[in-house]
């Protein structure tokens, strides 16, 4: 009987040295558990000081009150490509699905050497539908094209094939067509809280996009599509960092989701020739009706020379 007892009593004993070690081994795993993210923002400055990282843009600004927005790609009007047509130098057209706005200048519209981005956008507007809700987005030179972003809710939707103006240009610094898509009203997806620019700049390093000796150089706002683009309904697109990281003479921008944090490097490039000109405008193009195929062919025929030497070999 006594035996018993002394047994009972080593159980209970274990029992309670069990109890003890699982709580000191949960307290530990709790204090090991803090997110990185977090941990990397609060010795950011730190971190960015060791790796000689410099932030010279503007990231005290304060954040605006964006959410997540959604919406429809827009149809061009008949009327519409009337009025365009009916201005001087030009010839519109636009694809059967009505998505994709074709324009061939009669005579190339010539860029001036040292043109600023605003007198870009002075130079090109009056020849553009709703040039107004559109503002100067990139000058990508491996294509010779500039992008403009459409804007919605006030800042740009960036990198968005269905919310797009691109002039092609020649050798010659002249444009000699331009493709325009757009979406329609936007509706707000209810309010979303915001991480602030350091944060970005913290996720960026991170990932790992962010490395020694280079310097963030721009942080803007905007828009970038939550979801992948594949199909033309509604797409819904989160409120985005746009930072600039720049190493010597090269500069890469990358898309950080403010409220998520994911981050999509913005490679343009690749962008255009392949998911944007590949597996969209060609295929519409291809598709435009015989009474504008001149304008779809003399634009095939460039697009197809611009992005040639990015295809890939066959397997």
């Amino acid at each position: 009987m006594q035996w018993s007892h002394i047994k009972t009593l080593f159980i209970l004993s274990f029992l309670v040295l069990n109890i003890y070690l699982l709580f000191q081994f949960i307290d530990k795993q709790q204090d090991m558990d803090i997110p990185e993210l977090e941990v990397n923002d609060l010795n950011l400055d730190e971190q960015l000081d060791q790796e000689n990282i410099t932030v010279s843009a503007d990231t005290d600004f304060e954040v605006p009150e964006l959410s997540y927005i959604s919406s429809t790609q827009k149809e061009f009007t008949q009327t519409e490509i009337r009025e365009l047509n009916d201005i001087d130098d030009i010839d519109a057209a636009k694809s059967v699905d009505n998505k994709l706005l074709t324009v061939e200048f009669s005579s190339p519209l010539e860029i001036p050497e040292n043109l600023e981005r605003n007198e870009l956008s002075d130079l090109v507007s009056p020849y553009v539908l709703d040039a107004s809700e559109f503002s100067f987005g990139t000058w990508n030179h491996d294509l010779n094209i500039i992008v403009f972003y459409q804007n919605k809710e006030g800042y740009p939707l960036y990198l968005n094939q269905h919310a797009m103006l691109t002039f092609y240009l020649n050798d010659d610094r002249e444009i000699t067509h331009y493709t325009q898509t757009m979406v329609g009203d936007a509706s707000t997806q209810g309010s979303t809280s915001l991480n602030t620019p350091k944060i970005a700049i913290g996720t960026l390093l991170h990932n790992r996009f962010l490395n020694a000796e280079e310097e963030v150089t721009d942080v803007t706002y905007g828009y970038y599509s939550r979801i992948d683009e594949e199909g033309e309904g509604t797409q819904v697109f989160a409120p985005t960092y746009k930072i600039t990281v720049a190493e010597e003479d090269e500069e890469n921008d990358y898309f950080v989701n403010a409220a998520e944090s994911f981050t999509y490097p913005g490679n343009y490039t690749e962008y255009f020739t392949t998911k944007m000109f590949e597996e969209n405008y060609l295929q519409k193009l291809y598709s435009m009706s015989e009474d504008d195929e001149e304008i779809a062919d003399d634009l095939i025929s460039i697009i197809e020379d611009k992005i040639e030497p990015y295809r890939s070999e066959p397997e």
